[in-house]
């Protein structure tokens, strides 16, 4: 008996461990909002560290995981390792579909406590079960198919009518002639109208694409040069924003239905 006791006293730390991972990660998928739109632009610096941060925490365990060479029976830290790897690009992908939010917190909780039970693992030689360790795992890979099932992909679907509240501003794109190519738009602001061609940017310098209102020798509604830079600057994909310079558009109908 006295042999099977630094087992069950690890197993009992990484028990709990797996409960505290698993309502994290149901945390996450419940406050993670995947059906918004992030925007294309700005506000980047936040989801730059959260990848910088989640990548330092999965490496952690990838440092500790080198020690098990020198115990190769430890099976406990190697699938604790492994569901820290796979859950960062499952939080990445959460990340590029919904943007930062109350969510990171699980997001923190999960990657903490993973990363813990990986050097307690490690430390400790893993002569506890697996059982929690291998549930860990599971839980990571199931975290990372929904993750990418819930990933919506880049709004490029730009033609159609864009209208401001109370119709006091529009914008309508046709279709454009090609895979790459642009057609024509018809900003209207108050009693000023502006016509002139539209086109994806090129080259991209983002995903999704940004579009440019290439405007035409007519009046200009907005005080801006030759040609202005509009992208997807919010909503949802029933109802996304367009941001051109102090103007923000919802998208009205497809279209076949613009004028």
């Amino acid at each position: 008996m006295g042999e099977e006791t630094p087992g069950r006293r690890l197993d009992v730390v990484l028990w709990p461990a797996f409960v505290a991972m698993a309502a994290g990660l149901v945390g996450t998928f419940v406050w993670a909002d995947t059906t918004v739109l992030v925007p294309e632009f700005g506000g980047m610096l936040t989801p730059v560290c959260v990848a910088l941060l989640g990548t330092v925490l999965a490496c952690l365990p990838l440092v500790a995981a080198v020690q098990l060479r020198r115990r190769p029976r430890n099976t406990v830290a190697a699938w604790w390792a492994g569901a820290s790897v796979v859950l960062v690009p499952a939080f990445l992908i959460v990340l590029a579909a919904a943007g930062t939010g109350p969510w990171l917190v699980c997001c923190a909780v999960v990657m903490i406590v993973s990363c813990t039970a990986t050097l307690v693992a490690v430390r400790d030689g893993g002569q506890g079960s697996p059982g929690a360790a291998r549930a860990a795992a599971a839980a990571a890979v199931l975290a990372l198919v929904a993750a990418a099932a819930s990933y919506p992909g880049p709004y490029t679907a730009y033609p159609g009518v864009w209208s401001a509240p109370q119709g006091s501003a529009s914008l309508s794109l046709t279709q454009p002639h090609g895979v790459e190519q642009g057609g024509r738009y018809t900003l209207r602001i108050g009693t000023c109208t502006e016509r002139g061609e539209w086109a994806f940017d090129h080259p991209q310098t983002s995903e999704p694409v940004p579009i440019w209102l290439n405007r035409e020798d007519t009046a200009a509604c907005l005080p801006d040069g030759s040609a202005i830079l509009a992208y997807i600057a919010g909503g949802t994909r029933a109802a996304p924003v367009i941001q051109l310079p102090g103007l923000r558009l919802t998208k009205q109908s497809e279209p076949q239905d613009a004028a």
